[in-house]
Order: structure tokens, then C-alpha cells, then sequence
């Protein structure tokens, strides 16, 4: 008996401190609600961090890439429209994009912890690193396309908006506007209206750095692992261009590591690597990149529409390649809520109700629709789609389909083969290349792009998942793949670091690339438009 007081005395003991602990974090946990919450920015900040600890999911990486689309489109809708059209679209992108932002998808979150913070800064170090060697900013060597680049962020900050050319003779009978997928640049073109031009392609790296970021962020959210890996497989993601330049152009002076440029080996085709897309169009490339991995992320319809829609002015071509991606995504939202023990009435009202949201009804179609109107008036886009000649281009078409990505679907195929995305994908890649848009190869190269970021995605999943399962074989085979795909983003750096290093060596020999005046230009139908008779021009634009 004495023996039993005394145990059940010692266990109050023990339960004493435990008791007083529980009580001590219910009353800082009281006190933490009842203090008034920190104002201003630098609380805010304070509180979307003490947000993410202790969290494995949450919505704001996804609401700062809304952010980061809606600003330039509502710099282009104050810039080019009429008063009247310009507030009304402010005001309903504006509603549009603050309920998209409180309705946006959670994605995960779990490394962002004080102890994944070295990795978390080596991605960021990846994505300065990439973005400076691209040569936006004209801080390093800058391939040959940036000449066009570099024109238009000229034109757009030494110009009024919209950009006019009263008189462009000989070169067109009447005059004309600048008509391009220019948003990613308005930002930047901002800055350098204040600031002026240098202070403007400044700009435009930290921009592009920011957006590089985001993918960095939504891509690791898809995947559900934090990695610089994962980053620098995307950097280094390629098909195997050097095995087909191999193929098609050896030679006894052949080398597999230099500095050319080797991505257009297939005659008539080309599918082009990640840096490649971010060294020569990342003004294309960054927006379709945010854009694919954001519909991916959407968890229901409502606002699938909004986000398709900065896509028509942030990187048309790839906007055509992603009208699959949104049927796919909406009409397999629909078949998943569908209930056949229903009757349609019933089924309907909650699908619609799920689709015609205010940013997919108003924001989306509004901004679409006005995007449109606009590209519709540029001079290039009078040529129409047309079939490539397969009769002339089918062997090139064959090899270069297995090298560039057929590879891969084959390596992931066990593991892949029920996923939709992968069937999606894959069709998407095959009929790419049987398209053309007036007489380059631009639309398989642009066109193209979300289908890869969905392959890419795909392969690391598997990549992921084989490791997990101890799989070798599969593992091993994707690995050699991607080793040899990378051997494409080494030229495409391996030519920045060296061009740049021999600048510093060589001030004489220059890195930025020719300055051009697009009126000019032998490619300035890209560009410009006779607007006079368009619509856009007509009701919606403001006059010269």
C-alpha cells in the first residue's frame, strides 16, 4: 500500500512539469494572438514567412507569378488603349487577378526551412548564374538574336506608346506600329522612360532573374523536392543534338565539346534546349515556362482561362502550344467532378459555375481577346499555317523525333505510359514539326516548349521514382540520356563564358550584339503593322 502512494506520488511528480509546460506554450500562444500584429511592408514580409514555418503547402509562390504576369499586361492596357478601354481593363484584370490570388493552389513548401536554406540559395546562385550568361542585361556575350531584342526595348523606351512610325519609306507605303509579344519587357521599359536606356536593360535581368526564380519554384513545387539538382537538370535539358550532329555533319576534325551552336543539325527541324530557349527568346521562353507549370499546378477550372491569356502577349507561339494542355486540363476537371448518378442539370450547374468565373469570363477573355485584336494587325501574321513538305523533310523528321525526345518517352514509358500528360505530350512533339508559320522553322521551336517543360517534368518523376524503387537499370538510362542531352547547354555556355572572357582580355572584341533599327531591318514584318485599317488601331488604341 505504502509502495503504491508512493508510486502514484512520484507520477504526479513527473506529470507536474509536463502540466506546467502545456500551460507555459498555451499562454504564449494566447499572448501571440492577443498581440496586434506587425504593420507595414516589413511586417507583412514578417508574417508570409512565419507563415511558411511549421507548413508544408502554401498558395504565395503561386500568387507572386500572378503578380508577376498581370503587371506587364497592365502596363501595355494603360500604354496602348484609350482612356475609356483602359481603366475598364484595369479594373477588371486588377478583380480578375485578386481573385485568382486568393483562390490560387497550394504547392509544397516543406524544404523551405531554416535548414534547406543553403539549398535554396545555390538554386538562386543557379538562376542568377544562367540568366547573366544568357546576356540579358548585356552584362555577358550576346547570341545573334539579341540584336532584335535589344532593338525592341530601345523602341519602347524611346518611343510614346503605342509606338508609331509616321513615316517608314521605303520599306512600307503607309504607316505603321510596332505589333509584338513585347510585355516582358514593359517593366523594364519603365525603368528606362525614367532612368534611360542602360537603366532599363538593368532592369530587364533582374526581371528575367526573378522569373527564372519562379519557375524555379513552381518546378520543385511540382515535383515535391527542393534541389539544386533538379535546377541545374533543367538548365542542362536538351535532346541529343550532339548524336545528330554527329550523325548527319562528323568529319575527321569532328569534336563533341566546343562552342558552336549545334541545335539546328536536323534540316528543316529543331527543338530547342532550355538555355538555348533562354540565350536566344527568353522573352518567349520565361512567360511559357511560368505559364505551363502554373496550369499544371491549377487544381480546378476557374482560373485556367486568366492564366492562358498572358500567354497570347507574353509568348504567342507557345501559346498555341498550350491550347492542348488547357482542354486537356478543363475537360478532365470536368470528367473527375462529373457524378453519372445525377442527372445533367445538376452536374452542370457546378461546372459552369466552376468555369465562368469572373478572372476566366471577364479577366481571361477580355485580356485574350484584346491580345488578339492587337497581334492580329502585325504584318507576319498575314501569312497563315501551312504543312511542312514531310515528302522532303521525313527522313530528317524521323531522326530527328528519336533523338530529340523520343529517347526519353521511351525510357520513361514503364512507369509513364498511364499518365495522360505523357500521351499528351508526346502527340504535341510529334505534330509540332509538321507546321509552319510563313517560311522559318520558328513555330516548331516556340510552339514546342510546353510540351518539353511537361516532358522534363515527367522524366524527373521518374528519375525520382526509380531511385526510390531501386530501379538501375531505368535510372542509369535516363542519366546517360540527360548527360548526353547536356552536352547541348555546355555549347551554348561554354560560347558565353569564353566570348565574355575574351572580352575582358579583349575590350576591342565586343560581347553585345550589333545594334539595328528595326524599321530597316530585312526581319521588320515581324515587328510592324500598316495599323491604319485594324480594329485595334481603329476603336481601341490611343491616337498618335
Amino acid at each position: 500500500m505504502m509502495a503504491d502512494t508512493k508510486a502514484n506520488a512520484s507520477q504526479a511528480n513527473d506529470t507536474a512539469p509536463q502540466a506546467n509546460v502545456t500551460a507555459s506554450q498555451t499562454k504564449q500562444k494566447a499572448e501571440a494572438v492577443q498581440k496586434p500584429a506587425a504593420s507595414g511592408f516589413l511586417g507583412k514580409c514578417r508574417s508570409g514567412i512565419a507563415a511558411l514555418r511549421g507548413t508544408t503547402e502554401s498558395r504565395l509562390p503561386v500568387q507572386i507569378a500572378y503578380v508577376y504576369l498581370t503587371l506587364p499586361m497592365l502596363i501595355f492596357f494603360l500604354g496602348w488603349l484609350k482612356a475609356p478601354f483602359s481603366y475598364l481593363m484595369e479594373i477588371v484584370l486588377v478583380i480578375g487577378a485578386c481573385l485568382a490570388i486568393r483562390h490560387a493552389p497550394k504547392i509544397d513548401v516543406s524544404r523551405l526551412t531554416r535548414a534547406g536554406l543553403p539549398k535554396i540559395l545555390l538554386m538562386a546562385v543557379l538562376c542568377v548564374v544562367w540568366v547573366y550568361l544568357s546576356g540579358i542585361g548585356k552584362f555577358a556575350f550576346q547570341n545573334f538574336d539579341h540584336k532584335w531584342r535589344n532593338a525592341l526595348l530601345e523602341k519602347l523606351v524611346n518611343n510614346d506608346w503605342p509606338v508609331i512610325i509616321p513615316d517608314a519609306s521605303p520599306h512600307f507605303e503607309k504607316p505603321i506600329a510596332m505589333i509584338y509579344y513585347f510585355t516582358l519587357w514593359l517593366p523594364a521599359a519603365c525603368a528606362g522612360k525614367i532612368w534611360g536606356l542602360e537603366a532599363a536593360h538593368t532592369f530587364l535581368f533582374y526581371w528575367c532573374v526573378i522569373g527564372v526564380m519562379i519557375v524555379m519554384t513552381l518546378l520543385c513545387g511540382k515535383l515535391k523536392k527542393w534541389s539544386p539538382w533538379i535546377m541545374l537538370a533543367f538548365i542542362l535539358f536538351s535532346g541529343l543534338d550532339t548524336v545528330g550532329d554527329f550523325i548527319l555533319h562528323n568529319s575527321g576534325d569532328f569534336t563533341w565539346f566546343n562552342t558552336n551552336h549545334i541545335e539546328h543539325w536536323a534540316t528543316g527541324f529543331q527543338l530547342s534546349s532550355m538555355s538555348t530557349q533562354l540565350f536566344w527568346v527568353y522573352n518567349q521562353a520565361i512567360p511559357a515556362w511560368i505559364i505551363t507549370l502554373l496550369l499544371l499546378h491549377q487544381k480546378d477550372n476557374r482560373s485556367l482561362i486568366f492564366i492562358y491569356a498572358f500567354s497570347l502577349m507574353g509568348c504567342t507561339l507557345p501559346a498555341i502550344g498550350l491550347v492542348p494542355v488547357v482542354a486537356f486540363l478543363g475537360i478532365s476537371r470536368v470528367v473527375k467532378t462529373y457524378d453519372l448518378k445525377k442527372p445533367l442539370k445538376e452536374n452542370a450547374v457546378p461546372i459552369l459555375k466552376e468555369a465562368l468565373t469572373f478572372e476566366n469570363a471577364a479577366a481571361g477573355v477580355l485580356t485574350a481577346l484584346i491580345s488578339y485584336l492587337f497581334l492580329k494587325a502585325n504584318s507576319a501574321s498575314t501569312g497563315g499555317f501551312r504543312m511542312t513538305d514531310m515528302r522532303r523533310f521525313l527522313m530528317s523528321y524521323l531522326l530527328m523525333i528519336l533523338l530529340e525526345f523520343l529517347v526519353y518517352y521511351f525510357a520513361i514509358y514503364s512507369r509513364k505510359k498511364r499518365d495522360p500528360l505523357y500521351w499528351l505530350s508526346l502527340i504535341s512533339l510529334l505534330i509540332a514539326p509538321m507546321i509552319r508559320v510563313g517560311t522559318s522553322i520558328d513555330f516548331v521551336m516556340r510552339a514546342s516548349i510546353p510540351a518539353l517543360v511537361i516532358l522534363f517534368i515527367l522524366i524527373m518523376e521518374t528519375l525520382l521514382e526509380s531511385r526510390k524503387a531501386k530501379t538501375h537499370m531505368q535510372t542509369a538510362v535516363i542519366t546517360v540520356l540527360l548527360a548526353l542531352g547536356s552536352l547541348t547547354a555546355y555549347h551554348e555556355i561554354s560560347r558565353s563564358v569564353c566570348k565574355t572572357i575574351d572580352h575582358i582580355n579583349h575590350p576591342e572584341n565586343a560581347i553585345v550584339a550589333s545594334e539595328i533599327d528595326l524599321v530597316e531591318d530585312a526581319c521588320r514584318r515581324n515587328f510592324f503593322g500598316e495599323y491604319e485599317d485594324s480594329f485595334f488601331f481603329k476603336y481601341l488604341a490611343k491616337k498618335p
